[in-house]
């Protein structure tokens, strides 16, 4: 009998703990970040300023598994985005270029259905880049 209530007492407890908000925390933060993420998923037609000519792209930005992703495609080559992070307003990613080529690394700022920014690279170049969320119409 004593370890019927015994047992019957833990059961209650952990009821209780169930309905606590900090059994919901992770979810709470989960959601928060798929709002972040949502202001941005999506195909990008981007811009970069590079020796005096506009090289076009597009940036693709999605969500798996709670993780934000990335491709870009440029010059029928496509490459993954590396490093992602977007906080809602400020993007960053590195990419490479080609097999074995230099990484760059972009850092911009998101506004609206416009990215605006700048990639670097190693070597110490710099080329503005801008971009517009695709719309479908």
């Amino acid at each position: 009998m004593k370890t019927f209530k015994i047992l019957n007492c833990f059961l209650m407890l952990l009821f209780f703990l169930s309905l606590t908000p900090l059994g919901n925390s992770y979810d709470a933060s989960m959601t928060q970040e798929k709002q972040i993420y949502e202001a941005i998923i999506g195909d990008w037609e981007m811009e970069t300023e590079f020796q005096g000519s506009m090289i076009p792209a597009v940036m693709t930005l999605s969500v798996r598994d709670g993780k934000l992703e990335g491709v870009w495609v440029s010059m029928d080559q496509e490459m993954k985005l590396i490093d992602l992070k977007f906080d809602g307003e400020k993007l960053s990613f590195k990419r490479t270029m080609g097999e074995g080529g230099d990484t760059i690394n972009f850092d911009g700022t998101v506004k609206g259905n416009e990215i605006s920014g700048k990639y670097t690279s190693p070597m110490g170049g710099e080329y503005e880049c801008t971009g517009k969320r695709k719309t479908t119409e």
